[in-house]
């Protein structure tokens, strides 16, 4: 297992930090160092097995680039919850949630989310640096995160002038002579102190007189091994709460070139396959479906008006219906109930079911209830409707199983 840790005292963007790395093998044998982001290619190229597999290298970054909350969001499933979840969370931050990347843990609902936010930019540039240098990490967490995992009620790391302060639910990087106070206020019984340790005169300055457990290694040394999992010293701990979530998700492979080439073109022919005969079937699965609904609207035709002559084409059709129809209307002419319902069901894609329609005359609104293939399909559904002349509107939206009931409101432009 590798750990790389950057120093706090830079900016990313810029590409110049010193960074701190450890490497533990299998038997727990640590080694650890400094070194620059223009001589991270050197590493790489010094131990290239080191960085062969990314679910065995690990980012801890600075505490400060990352806040960690515990949020309740109200919901009956998880895919609703992880919807809400960045409106949730953005009262608790000063950046715009647009701007931000939120990693949780599962969702459990009727529990809160625990959530870790990092401005995207600052993690795309910690990243960047790594990738520039051959790097790929499966992992990335805060020092806070790492640290916190701990039988005691408090842990700080030293650094200079400035300790790292992580409780159970709260984390914070404070100057030295607050620290007393800080842990005054908290009311803790136990401190587990690394790279330092407060001295006499400071435990005494705290009210509750904590039992203070020292432990003597290097900062790094501690952090790579909190850092790995239980029992298995290369492998990460999988209790940790992972930024590398959604778009920053890491997909692993084989690196090997044969590895690369067979994989490439297995997966070129499965999607070329795939797409063919998807294609061929959706068009099979849509010309049957619009046959049966053209056949089922000429006999609702011949059914309606038994006297008149059968139209010859659907345009035919739709325009004959839509004459009878406005002829009986009184007050909005050619526009009617059926003609908005006619307009609003069209725009339903193939898959799509109507469950319910309402309709109010006044305000000449359709409302249907529909069950839809996915949360895609409502774009779709959105951008149809604006050709055929009305204004779709989606009330309400949720997941049912494996599609999305979807409350539609329809209105002429």
């Amino acid at each position: 297992m590798l750990m790389l840790s950057p120093k706090r005292t830079v900016v990313p963007s810029k590409a110049i930090c010193t960074w701190h790395w450890c490497h533990q093998d299998e038997q727990g044998g640590r080694v650890a160092g400094e070194v620059s982001t223009a001589d991270l290619p050197s590493l790489v190229e010094a131990h290239p097995d080191w960085f062969e597999q990314p679910d065995r290298v690990a980012l801890v970054l600075p505490s400060e680039d990352v806040v960690y909350l515990n949020v309740s969001v109200p919901g009956r499933t998880a895919n609703s919850i992880r919807q809400a979840l960045p409106f949730a969370l953005e009262e608790f931050i000063t950046s715009d949630i647009e701007n931000v990347h939120i990693a949780h843990r599962p969702i459990r609902p009727g529990q809160p989310t625990a959530c870790a936010v990092i401005e995207v930019d600052l993690l795309r540039a910690w990243l960047g640096m790594m990738f520039d240098a051959g790097i790929t990490a499966g992992t990335a967490v805060s020092q806070a995160e790492v640290i916190r995992m701990q039988d005691s009620d408090a842990a700080l790391l030293f650094d200079q002038e400035q300790v790292l302060v992580v409780t159970s639910d709260q984390d914070a990087l404070i100057d030295r002579a607050a620290v007393p106070s800080i842990l005054d206020a908290l009311a803790i019984d136990t401190i587990t102190s690394i790279g330092g340790e407060l001295s006499d005169l400071e435990l005494g300055q705290i009210s509750s007189a904590p039992e203070q457990i020292v432990m003597q290694m290097p900062p790094v040394d501690y952090l790579a091994q909190r850092l790995a999992a239980p029992g298995n010293a290369v492998k990460i701990n999988s209790g940790l709460l992972n930024l590398l979530q959604g778009d920053f998700a890491v997909r692993y492979e084989d690196k090997g070139v044969g590895a690369k080439w067979r994989n490439t073109l297995a997966l070129a022919f499965a999607w070329v396959a795939i797409a063919v005969v998807g294609l061929a079937t959706q068009g099979l699965w849509f010309e049957y479906q619009a046959n049966e609904r053209t056949a089922e609207n000429f006999a609702a035709f011949e059914t309606l008006f038994p006297d008149d002559s059968v139209p010859v084409t659907t345009t035919q059709l739709q325009r004959r219906l839509a004459s009878k129809i406005g002829a009986t209307a009184d007050a909005e002419g050619t526009v009617s109930m059926m003609d908005l319902m006619l307009r609003t069901t069209s725009v339903l894609g193939p898959n799509s079911e109507l469950q319910a329609v309402r309709f109010r005359a006044k305000q000449m609104e359709l409302t249907a209830d529909v069950l839809i293939s996915g949360f895609d399909e409502l774009d779709a559904i959105k951008n149809r409707s604006a050709a055929a002349g009305i204004v779709v509107e989606v009330s309400d939206a949720t997941a049912e199983r494996d599609r999305v009931r979807a409350r539609l409101k329809g209105t002429y432009l």
